[in-house]
């Protein structure tokens, strides 16, 4: 499951990616210019960074967020994120997102109305598309994914049509993550619609962001291309919409092969992979769980990762064999994740208790690599002591109190930063 969930972010984010170097670019345009895009290359009409994932990636993100803020009632959690995220200057952000979002009063309904009614009646983009396959992989009860579908495409894009675009690509992912097969789940969800084709010859329209032309494409690329690859570099050499076009295309896609079947430079280049990987982890523990039950068991949780810890140095100290090792390290993982349920955009130390969560992490990464490594058993101690420490500092995050590192602590974070660079 963790690989599928994996596989679609990263899928989505790739995509992203390869295709901000086309946006708006017509096919002839990108001959002449790069030939064939076939890496990661930045630039584009926004000047990307190389591996710099645009509002597509950014506003899934967003969408996970809101989920784990509050899994039972997403929707303000979701839209509180947009907000933040409108704010912090993004590199992109659609005209129907941003004018619904300067709407905002209260009402993310209202708002995508009066959204609709500024842009003339034009608000059926694929921006709510595009952002929408977390709540396929969060939920696995159909109506719920229908009914948040729907919502979360309605807080900003008041159109029908972008509804009923999310509510068929969410039932596809869900169809796929339950194990079936990418083309049969596509066949029976657009059955009897109007993305009901054959689609054995390109769609009779333009590849834009008009949200049906886009969703045609993806399909398109979906089921006449036999691997991702194919599936992302058709819809960024189409140009037009590509960066949408091949990132809703490759999330489906990725989701269907799994992580750990993309292409590991492509998987490499992204910028944002420390993001996708501890957000993954995030939505496979919470799958079907109330986070606001799981955030008032933080505590317990915060106990049991410090005993887990406390229970792999003794293991470490009593040279226990590596299987076992490895099979606490794994039960920390769980513990890890869930205590980022903590973190909440209107806490006024959000900032710091996302750092410290971001440490401990990094020093729950290093034990595992260690560990699956057979690296010496004094280094192994060395890292579980600093996860003790770090699981200590999210402790006192919690209760309002500062943590703070010893002399001998903070020499040895500055030699490791001299390390790095």
């Amino acid at each position: 499951m963790l690989n599928k969930i994996k596989g679609a972010l990263y899928g989505l984010a790739i995509g992203d990616a390869l295709g901000a170097t086309t946006e708006f670019l017509t096919p002839d345009e990108i001959k002449n210019t790069y030939g064939q895009v076939n890496e990661i290359i930045g630039g584009g009409v926004w000047q990307v960074e190389r591996g710099q994932a645009t509002d597509d990636t950014e506003m899934t993100i967003a969408v996970m967020k809101g989920i784990f803020a509050n899994s039972n009632n997403p929707i303000e959690e979701i839209g509180k994120q947009f907000l933040h995220w409108r704010n912090s200057n993004p590199v992109d952000i659609g005209i129907t997102v941003l004018t619904s979002c300067n709407h905002y009063d209260g009402d993310w309904f209202s708002a995508a109305k009066l959204a609709h009614d500024y842009l003339a009646g034009k608000s059926a983009g694929n921006g709510s598309l595009m952002r929408c396959i977390p709540i396929a992989l969060a939920y696995s009860d159909q109506e719920r994914i229908k009914e948040f579908s729907t919502l979360q495409s309605k807080m900003t894009h008041f159109d029908d049509e972008a509804a009923e675009a999310c509510m068929i690509y969410n039932q596809i992912a869900y169809r796929v993550l339950n194990g079936s097969d990418l083309e049969t789940a596509i066949r029976l969800e657009i059955k009897d619609t109007q993305y009901d084709a054959i689609y054995d010859r390109e769609p009779e329209c333009l590849p834009d962001g008009y949200v049906v032309h886009t969703l045609k494409w993806a399909l398109y690329w979906l089921l006449r291309s036999d691997t991702f690859e194919d599936v992302v570099l058709g819809a960024v050499n189409k140009g037009y919409d590509s960066d949408t076009i091949a990132a809703i295309a490759g999330a489906l896609k990725g989701l269907e092969v799994g992580y750990e079947q993309l292409p590991i430079a492509w998987k490499s280049e992204l910028l944002c992979k420390k993001d996708l990987d501890a957000y993954s982890n995030v939505l496979f523990f919470i799958r079907d769980h109330d986070t606001e039950l799981l955030k008032q068991q933080l505590e317990q949780t915060m106990e049991d990762l410090k005993r887990d810890t406390e229970t792999l140095s003794k293991m470490i100290e009593q040279d226990f064999i590596q299987t076992e090792k490895q099979k606490i390290v794994e039960s920390l993982k769980r513990g890890i994740y869930l205590s980022r349920l903590s973190l909440h955009i209107d806490d006024e130390q959000y900032n710091n208790k996302e750092l410290t969560w971001r440490q401990l992490e990094n020093r729950y990464l290093r034990v595992k690599r260690l560990v699956d490594l057979g690296a010496p058993n004094i280094i192994v101690l060395h890292e579980t002591k600093w996860l003790l420490t770090m699981i200590d500092h999210m402790k006192k995050r919690h209760q309002g109190i500062e943590p703070y590192f010893t002399e001998d602590e903070l020499e040895e974070l500055e030699d490791m930063r001299e390390l790095d660079l």
